[in-house]
């Protein structure tokens, strides 16, 4: 009765400490800054969250709850055994550095072991992960051997891995059972030895082996848990990486925080410079955007607009240079504070998977009435589409909007981005899935959008009819903004900016 509760008390408790090292884990995950996620593979980075999590639960409720009533078996028996002959309970002892003399140099190997399986089946999910999200181009390009392949030697990977394991489990047991079995040779040996001189009862010498037997097993448990303990810090080596790596907020916020009555409605960018990885990416960059503004970046491919909308939003630190609202400092204000100020809208997808009304309201810390939802889809011409589908706004759109096309998805990002409250939108590349009679339609109504809630909007865009109506357009190239103004100043004066529009006017007309 006493070992099953305590067996259960040490489980549930490990329980609970797995249960807050996930959520620790998980809030951590999401505070680190983007730099980290773009040296990830995803599938990778959550296999290893999961996975390892998982050994350390194995470790805490199951090797910890035996290890401790080993621990406790041990004491009692060696108490006991003192009280029956201590010269016999010191021989005993010394299975503790026979043990350890087995378990401490293959501890350390299955260590290193238990860290590779890991990584391997980090890199199996990995693989399998991207392989199903990116399925219609695996099979279009008809690279299903590929990945099958690269599965394949992955999980060959992880065969061999096991099986290393297995032999250094297959060597441990037998080793320490001949191990014991010799000291009780030499216990039995120098019992009766005494017991022939006079020195020790039979009774005592009977008694002390039926313990000695007793304790052998426990005596064994704990020896292996120093095996168990390295196994199970190779394996979460991920999870310390993590916890111990500095927060986002931490990285580029001052303790600082700016009233939000504060009216912001100038954003100012001065000899702003940028590398990633020490190689250069942005230099020297002076930009300013107003409410009730509409500025364009251009540039070629490759130029660093994109980069430009990211260290404004602060998904990545400037090298040099500052960046302010009115005469406020960007590391006045937390990074929540500083990212509700802009509303951006990606090139890429970022629609979750769920239905249509979480995606809209994803992020938002306010009561968002349906009237608000129907308004923002009637803006981006979703509402019919929406209308007709078996449960409106709460119909499912599968994994990142697949039931969707390319032109819905962006469509319904601008329309999660019009319900936010914020003093600029950002559109990077936003409208590039539309037609030209939705783009036209959708830019008129956000262009009114400037007027009704006294905002500025920063578009990154190739399309002419996109930037052309701009009042200022900054012009990238080699790193920098080499000029800016209105469409029809940099058609005169700057003959890159020409010869761009020029070549745009070409892509448009094929």
């Amino acid at each position: 009765m006493i070992s099953t509760t305590s067996d259960y008390l040490i489980s549930s408790e490990g329980d609970r400490q797995v249960r807050r090292m996930r959520l620790l884990l998980q809030k951590k995950v999401f505070q680190l800054p983007q730099q980290y996620f773009d040296q990830q593979i995803s599938g990778n980075l959550t296999s290893r969250i999961i996975n390892d999590v998982n050994i350390l639960r194995n470790f805490l409720t199951a090797t910890i709850p035996t290890t401790v009533t080993g621990i406790i078996t041990i004491l009692g028996t060696v108490i006991i055994a003192l009280f029956l002959d201590w010269k016999l309970t010191l021989l005993m002892l010394l299975v503790f550095p026979i043990d350890a003399a087995v378990t401490i140099p293959l501890g350390k190997i299955n260590e290193k072991i238990a860290n590779q399986t890991q990584n391997s089946l980090g890199a199996l999910t990995g693989i399998t992960s991207e392989g199903i999200k990116n399925i219609k181009t695996i099979k279009l390009n008809k690279a299903e051997n590929d990945l099958v392949n690269k599965i394949v030697a992955e999980i060959n990977n992880l065969f061999n891995l096991s099986l290393k394991s297995d032999r250094i489990s297959a060597v441990i047991g037998p080793l320490q059972s001949m191990l014991s079995f010799c000291l009780i040779l030499l216990i039995v040996l120098y019992g009766a030895i005494r017991v022939k001189t006079g020195d020790l009862s039979t009774g005592t010498l009977g008694a002390f082996m039926m313990y000695f037997f007793q304790v052998i097993g426990p005596i064994n448990e704990v020896a292996m848990f120093y095996s168990d303990k390295k196994q199970m810090m190779g394996a979460t080596q991920k999870i310390r990486e993590i916890i111990s790596k500095t927060p986002e907020e931490e990285l580029s916020s001052s303790p600082k925080t700016i009233k939000a009555s504060y009216d912001f409605d100038w954003l100012q960018l001065q000899n702003v410079d940028f590398a990633y990885n020490s190689i250069p990416i942005l230099e020297n960059i002076n930009l300013e955007a107003h409410s009730n503004e509409k500025i364009a970046l251009v540039g070629a491919t490759g130029a660093g607009k994109s980069t430009l909308v990211n260290i404004i939003t602060r998904l990545y630190p400037i090298n040099k240079g500052k960046i302010n609202l009115n005469d406020k400092s960007y590391l006045d204000f937390s990074l929540e504070q500083w990212r509700g100020f802009f509303s951006v809208v990606l090139q890429e997808n970022s629609i979750l998977s769920g239905n249509i009304r979480t995606n809209l309201t994803l992020g938002l810390n306010r009561k968002v009435t349906d009237q608000e939802l129907w308004d923002a889809l009637a803006i981006v011409q979703l509402k019919d589409y929406v209308s007709q589908l078996p449960n409106c706004l709460d119909n499912s759109i599968g994994e990142e909007g697949a039931q969707l096309s390319g032109g819905q998805r962006q469509r319904l990002q601008i329309a999660r981005a019009y319900l936010r409250d914020f003093k600029f939108l950002i559109l990077d590349e936003a409208t590039s899935n539309l037609d030209s009679d939705t783009e036209k339609v959708i830019m008129t109504a956000l262009d009114k959008l400037t007027q009704t809630k006294h905002c500025g909007i920063i578009t990154i865009a190739h399309r002419l009819s996109t930037i052309a109506n701009s009042d200022r357009i900054y012009f990238l190239k080699n790193k920098t903004i080499v000029a800016s103004g209105t469409h029809g100043e940099l058609l005169e004066k700057v003959s890159d900016y020409r010869r761009y529009v020029h070549e745009q006017q070409l892509k448009e007309k094929r």
